[in-house]
């Protein structure tokens, strides 16, 4: 059996919870103050992770995005929140402070497509790899493990690119001062790529959840290798958006 502070304590020895971004909101989010055998990861706590959960007997859910983000001025037995309580169920969220981790979000996506980081310690958040492709054919590489990628300038010869899993939008001093020629994310704005694509950087986009999914097999190994004797599953759904 174990415990979510027991939980909490590992992970904040791996990535600090003090690490996180000030917006952020990571941390034990909801505490049953119960002990587990089963811990269920997930990217999003939803009604079909918090049924896993139920399924597998997991008292301790941990998710990279947060369960409260916002501030809650009310709670109805439809809200997540009201659900989690009702099966007392707790929550620990690992979110921008997995992002800075060295091993973690941005790293995983660089490995995953087999590129070679470059410097993964000047930025907080976000690597840089080397490349040696044009964007359209990195993106089709991108395809091949993400499902899905859209790209700008897709003819632009692409030495280094810049990582950065989930929303890539607000990185874009990051990525001109890397010295990228692209920017991989899970999702950005049109007026970033815009301005990106303006000083010869091109974008591509693999989808918010898709770019993050990938990361959670990390953090539950993470788990099971300190606690061999309680079963750890991870939840992945289908991706928000539907591609035809």
């Amino acid at each position: 059996m174990i415990t979510t502070e027991q939980i909490y304590n590992l992970l904040n020895e791996k990535f600090p919870f003090d690490m996180q971004e000030q917006w952020d909101n990571s941390g034990i989010l909801v505490n049953a103050q119960n002990i587990s055998d089963a811990v269920l990861v997930c990217l999003d706590v939803t009604k079909q992770a918090i049924n896993m959960a139920n399924e597998i007997g997991a008292k301790i859910i941990v998710s990279h995005h947060p369960v409260i983000f916002n501030s809650i001025k009310s709670i109805t037995k439809d809200d997540i929140v009201y659900s989690l309580i009702k099966n007392d169920i707790s929550v620990i969220c690992a979110h921008t402070n997995f992002d800075k981790y060295e091993f973690g979000t941005s790293y995983i996506i660089a490995d995953s497509l087999n590129l070679e980081i470059l410097d993964s310690s000047e930025f907080e958040i976000g690597v840089v790899v080397k490349v040696g492709s044009t964007t359209v054919e990195l993106s089709q590489k991108c395809k091949e493990v993400f499902g899905t990628a859209e790209c700008t300038l897709p003819h632009k010869e692409i030495r280094r690119a810049f990582i950065c899993a989930g929303s890539g939008s607000g990185m874009k001093d990051e990525v001109i001062k890397s010295g990228a020629d692209c920017l991989i994310t899970g999702e950005c704005k049109y007026h970033d790529m815009l301005d990106l694509s303006q000083v010869g950087i091109s974008t591509i986009t693999v989808g918010h959840d898709a770019s993050e999914s990938i990361s959670l097999s990390t953090m539950a190994d993470i788990i099971k290798n300190k606690f061999k004797n309680i079963k750890v599953e991870v939840f992945t759904c289908e991706n928000l958006q539907y591609h035809i």
